[in-house]
């Protein structure tokens, strides 16, 4: 019993340690946390979504959580490695307006020579740990070191493992002119290094210009937030991106809802859109779209052109890892939106879109 005992309190010590590593952040305090304390979607202790999000665990947490650990079908991952496009994103120039799409939900994108870092991760995996929902084969085939040396401005949408990463942060550091990101979120940044003057936490609605001709809107999304036990200690948040001559629209991570017509009708209509398609299951409807309500929001926000992410590199959800893009495709002839989707890597100028050449298709 002692040895027990002594093992239990060995493993407690271990997982105290372990969970105040610099990974899992820490919890908004001081000026941050007044300030999050007076936004109209912080009640309780915690930040609300403007619908309610219902989960439906058909076995409970644990039971639906063990299974999806334990008892993964075959056709999550793909048998033969993802294929990418090894652009040099140094050397790309700054007369373009462009979007290359890293893997997930990372992307790069220029406007009017301005260069956005999206919810950047590069150590393949997205977890605490190394050995768990780690990258498919080709997936993750670019480095903070590829990147270039000037981003003007990095938008983070929420704090989830498959968004904000540790390693990925400290690295990119110094290559980071600003930061953008929902409330609560600078505190990731600001404990990782990043000085406080760069970040701007902002609540739904709230703008801010990162250059004269440049300006940014923190809109809603409906998902929740957190690293581990606390939920909803940060604000989730979708981006307006508008410049002299374009639209952009980013939706991070959310399920189907009203937000979406309510922002194609005070910012739409939009260029183009990057909007989540993946990692979706009944069983938690309400965070992840399915893909025909991806399509559904993007008509409703307006957008002309929409690249789907957040699929073809993790295993989040317990469906087939084509289905996102295929069933994006089956459903697309009932709404007017252009589909464009790239390899990894691959260089896509918005004035000039290319058609999909399906390269899933290719794989199995």
């Amino acid at each position: 019993m002692i040895v027990i005992l002594a093992v239990i309190a060995a493993l407690a010590a271990f997982a105290l340690y372990f969970v105040n590593t610099p990974q899992f952040g820490r919890a908004p305090s001081g000026a941050r946390l007044e300030r999050i304390m007076k936004s109209p979607n912080f009640k309780n202790g915690v930040f609300q979504n403007q619908e309610p999000i219902v989960n439906h665990l058909e076995d409970g947490f644990l039971v639906s959580f063990y299974k999806f650990i334990f008892e993964k079908r075959e056709d999550l991952r793909p048998q033969q490695s993802i294929p990418h496009v090894d652009t040099d994103l140094k050397a790309l120039g700054k007369d373009r307006d462009f979007i290359v799409w890293l893997g997930h939900s990372s992307f790069l994108l220029q406007l009017s020579g301005h260069r956005f870092l999206v919810d950047p991760v590069f150590n393949g995996y997205v977890s605490p740990v190394s050995f768990l929902m780690t990258a498919f084969d080709g997936s993750n085939p670019f480095k903070v070191s590829d990147l270039p040396d000037d981003i003007d401005t990095v938008l983070l949408s929420h704090d989830h493992w498959d968004h904000l990463e540790y390693s990925t942060t400290v690295a990119l550091k110094d290559k980071i002119g600003q930061v953008v990101t929902g409330l609560g979120n600078g505190e990731y940044y600001e404990m990782w290094g990043v000085s406080p003057e760069k970040i701007h936490e902002l609540d739904y609605g709230e703008e801010v210009s990162v250059a004269d001709n440049i300006k940014i809107t923190v809109t809603p999304a409906r998902h929740f937030s957190g690293r581990f036990l606390k939920e909803n200690p940060t604000e989730p948040a979708s981006f307006v991106i508008a410049t002299d001559r374009i639209k952009f629209f980013y939706s991070g991570d959310s399920g189907y809802g009203k937000h979406f017509k309510e922002i194609g009708e005070k910012y739409g209509p939009f260029d183009f859109a990057v909007m989540e398609d993946g990692q979706y299951d009944m069983q938690w409807h309400n965070v992840h779209m399915l893909p025909e309500e991806v399509l559904m929001a993007s008509s409703e926000i307006k957008a002309k052109a929409v690249l789907p992410v957040h699929n073809s590199k993790f295993v989040l959800a317990n469906h087939n890892w084509k289905d996102p893009l295929e069933s994006l495709e089956k459903f697309s002839d009932k709404y007017n939106v252009e589909l464009v989707t790239p390899l990894i890597g691959q260089v896509i100028y918005l004035d000039q879109l290319p058609a999909s050449d399906k390269w899933w298709q290719k794989l199995k």
